[in-house]
């Protein structure tokens, strides 16, 4: 059994301490140094064992120290992330109750602290924190002084001072005279300190609080069909076992450069941290001004000399056109949306060393096949094979297996399927429901598939109103409950436009006002307070009534042919 992600990191930082760890914008954070700052946000967070923390931090290494100090002490985590996550935000806080919130002082961490009582935690205020507790016997205040100040070297007048009645400063302050330096380093002051020629990372700060493979790691919210958020969570053993795969199958470990692209709150912005930390590599986070655009994100990906870098197929077809050769880049890792066979090609045409892998899989069990397109592809790229933990099997509408050819629903089983969705969403059971026969966890993803002939697995569309936008969730029924709930709304239907590789461009929101000079302004900020900025392109149709089938229920395929596009 692996050991917590946590617990995996702790030896790059004494084998290779000054490996770099993240490197942002030329900003490097080397191993020994994230496991110090990652020790000082284990000790601000104080008596969290068990319970959660929010993390509301950008892409970087601020977050990344955040989560794994989090961990570190004991906590699971949830991300948010650092832009506005309007009413989304307030309910995933409201309903985990996190003992602290680690992130900026903004509206968000105010409505946490008086509203719910919560702790916030500024990160630019863990200068005390990073101060040791008197009595270790070594030089661990001249560490946290680094860390607070943001410099990889201490004056020894200031090792003085935070040495003053330790005993210590003297071999701080001889070290410097002996080298004939200004400064000394820290890991080389700690170790002289304590007698010893090198520094640990976990005797320089607080130990880790141990975690079993049991106990929670994370929690992930997600799109759900109520109208709220679901949290999706997941033990040690999961991420643990995920990542140590996700690292050895593609290769990551020293010397790999790792693209953080993902966004906060998703899980695989975590598995990003993890299956490069874990793994000894470096996290390279994607500034945000490049994330979204294909002429910068190029750029970037040469200059940086990034060796992985996973997306989703939406994102990577608009950058075809100005990509070119980038000789360190040997994993294209896509996920999150259909693949078309055709962008597949375009893809392994214009970057033939690059190794071009089609991953699947739902939150709820991180991911579940993958599939490496290594030829041509007709249709849309299938999704492969299962990832080791996982036991994929497509069903009929009686649960029965569908042979080959046949399409019915794909059901993830095994031991690092979530058990179910945690606070509001805990009742919510019926995706969750064991097949006859196999007592493992079990979730029914409402996505189509069939198998071929070869045991090859091919995803074919979704059974439901769900959608995904740049590897996002979203219920098409969430949109419509909020829009319906403002008061100028009679009634309404949300559908989803595509491309022809399937992918969604817009949503077009068919709207009865009952105020014919209703502002679409309000609409628009209602759905944006909502769901954040996570949301596809959005228009408005007016309708003077929706149009209905013999059933009285809204007939979606006439929706097109009866709006009001002057008044988009």
């Amino acid at each position: 059994m692996s050991r917590p992600v946590q617990e995996l990191v702790e030896p790059h930082a004494r084998e290779r301490p000054e490996t770099v760890a993240v490197d942002e914008g030329g900003t490097r954070l080397s191993y020994r140094e994230l496991g110090i700052r990652s020790a000082a946000v284990a000790r601000a967070l104080r008596a969290v064992e068990g319970r959660p923390v929010a993390v509301r931090m950008p892409r970087g290494a601020g977050q990344a120290v955040a989560v794994l100090g989090a961990l570190r002490a004991g906590a699971y985590v949830v991300c948010l992330g650092a832009g506005d996550v309007g009413d989304r935000g307030r309910a995933m806080l409201g309903e985990l109750g996190p003992a602290a919130l680690v992130g900026a002082d903004d509206a968000l961490a105010r409505w946490f602290r008086d509203e719910l009582g919560g702790r916030v935690v500024d990160p630019a205020d863990l200068v005390e924190a990073s101060v040791v507790s008197a009595g270790r016997g070594s030089v661990d205040l001249a560490e946290a002084l680094a860390v607070s100040t943001g410099r990889g070297s201490v004056h020894p007048a200031e090792a003085s001072v935070v040495s003053a009645g330790r005993g210590s400063v003297d071999l701080v302050e001889a070290l410097a005279v002996s080298t004939g330096r200004g400064s000394v380093h820290p890991a080389e002051a700690s170790a002289v300190s304590a007698g010893r020629g090198s520094v640990d990372m976990v005797e320089a700060s607080a130990a880790p609080i141990g975690r079993g493979p049991a106990d929670r790691a994370y929690v992930a919210y997600t799109s759900g069909t109520t109208g709220r958020p679901k949290g999706i969570p997941h033990t040690h053993g999961t991420l643990s076992q995920f990542v140590t795969w996700f690292a050895g199958e593609f290769g990551i470990g020293p010397g790999a450069r790792v693209a953080q692209w993902a966004m906060p709150g998703y899980d695989a912005n975590l598995m990003e941290i993890f299956a490069a930390l874990a793994a000894g590599a470096t996290l390279c986070p994607v500034p945000e001004r490049t994330r979204t655009s294909p002429e910068r994100i190029v750029d970037w990906l040469a200059a940086e000399r990034i060796t992985h870098f996973q997306t989703v197929p939406s994102f990577a077809r608009t950058c075809r056109h100005v990509l070119r050769e980038l000789p360190d880049l040997g994993h294209l890792l896509l996920a999150g949306e259909p693949l078309s066979g055709e962008l597949a090609g375009e893809l392994r045409a214009l970057l033939p060393a690059v190794r071009l892998v089609n991953l699947y899989g739902p939150t709820e069990s991180i991911l579940a096949t993958w599939f490496e397109v290594d030829g041509p592809v007709r249709g849309t790229v299938p999704i492969g094979g299962p990832v080791p933990g996982r036991r994929v099997l497509v069903v009929d509408g009686d649960d029965g297996p569908c042979p080959p050819g046949v399409t019915g629903e794909i059901v993830v089983l095994g031991p690092h399927v979530t058990p179910g969705y945690v606070g509001a969403s805990a009742k919510e059971r019926s995706a969750f429901r064991p097949l006859a026969g196999l007592p493992l966890p079990t979730y029914r993803t409402g996505d189509r598939g069939r198998w071929r002939e070869d045991g090859v697995l091919e995803f074919l569309g979704r059974g439901d109103s769900q959608v995904k936008f740049n590897g996002s969730r979203l219920e098409l029924a969430d949109l419509e409950e909020t829009l319906a709930a403002q008061g100028s709304v009679a009634e309404c239907a949300v559908r989803a436009e595509v491309d022809a590789d399937g992918l969604v461009t817009r949503l077009v929101a068919y709207v009865v006002p009952r105020d014919p000079g209703a502002a679409r302004a309000a609409w628009r900020g209602a759905v944006r307070r909502t769901f954040g900025d996570a949301m596809p392109p959005l228009v408005f149709k007016i309708f003077k009534e929706l149009p209905r089938n013999a059933g009285g229920k809204v007939d979606r395929s006439r929706l097109e042919k009866n709006g009001d596009p002057a008044r988009n």
